[in-house]
């Protein structure tokens, strides 16, 4: 039988290596954009170095809207030109190796932005994907099926999605191992695995290495084969 992988995540603003990790172990990566936006989360944020020997946060204002709404509502506020001030706080890799072609690829992206922020973030996971040479299909659930609107419990989603795609197995970040009830995928014929990433360090401008920063930082110090060799580090945990 043919072993169809897919995972589910909501859109992240150039999220840490793992989520790219986990996008490459599947072959079907299904933006999860129907669920209630959190403020302040990585969807509209991540994390990158800074002089002051610590990290700090590039955003992506969002317009304000009710506790209520969904991912795929959420209006990015280009009122403020919040891409100055992204590439003014990416002055601080300017003697990065590859600063120049990181600069150049976020460009491209970067003003380019879709006033949807699901859509803008799932823009930015496909020409990022298609940088790494990561071929995986990347889709919005709420486009590719749009009569996948709610779940009987939070972590059914998966289940939806997979028998949508006939899938066989789900992969999930490993932060939800505790959340997932494995014998519920199992009555649905869903294998289910977690996805351990394994960051393996790299030179930064400090001495103490700092994980877990935003893939813009990884590309700043890493050659695109280095970075390819890095999303194969990590386990599947069952």
């Amino acid at each position: 039988m043919l072993r169809m992988k897919v995972a589910l995540m909501q859109p992240y603003f150039f999220p840490y290596l793992g989520y790219y990790q986990l996008i490459n172990s599947v072959d079907e990566f299904v933006v999860f954009d129907n669920a209630q936006y959190v403020r302040r989360s990585w969807m509209n944020r991540n994390r990158i170095l800074n002089d002051h020997k610590e990290s700090s946060f590039v955003t992506v204002p969002v317009s304000k809207a009710p506790r209520e709404t969904k991912i795929k509502d959420i209006i990015i506020n280009n009122n403020t030109n919040w891409q100055e001030k992204i590439f003014h706080q990416l002055l601080y890799y300017k003697n990065a190796p590859y600063y120049n072609n990181v600069l150049d690829f976020l460009n491209s992206c970067l003003l380019n932005c879709n006033s949807n922020l699901s859509e803008f973030n799932t823009f930015l996971l496909k020409k990022t994907c298609t940088l790494l040479n990561i071929d995986t299909n990347i889709t919005i659930l709420s486009q590719r099926f749009p009569h996948i609107d709610s779940a009987d419990a939070a972590d059914e989603w998966g289940i939806e999605v997979g028998k949508a795609l006939n899938a066989t197995e789900y992969i999930n970040a490993i932060g939800g191992k505790e959340f997932y009830n494995r014998q519920k995928y199992k009555d649905n014929d869903l294998d289910i695995k977690f996805i351990h990433p394994i960051l393996t360090p790299y030179k930064q401008f400090r001495n103490n290495f700092m994980p877990g920063l935003s893939i813009i930082d990884v590309m700043m110090f890493n050659d695109i084969n280095i970075i390819k060799n890095m999303l194969e580090s990590q386990e599947l945990i069952g």
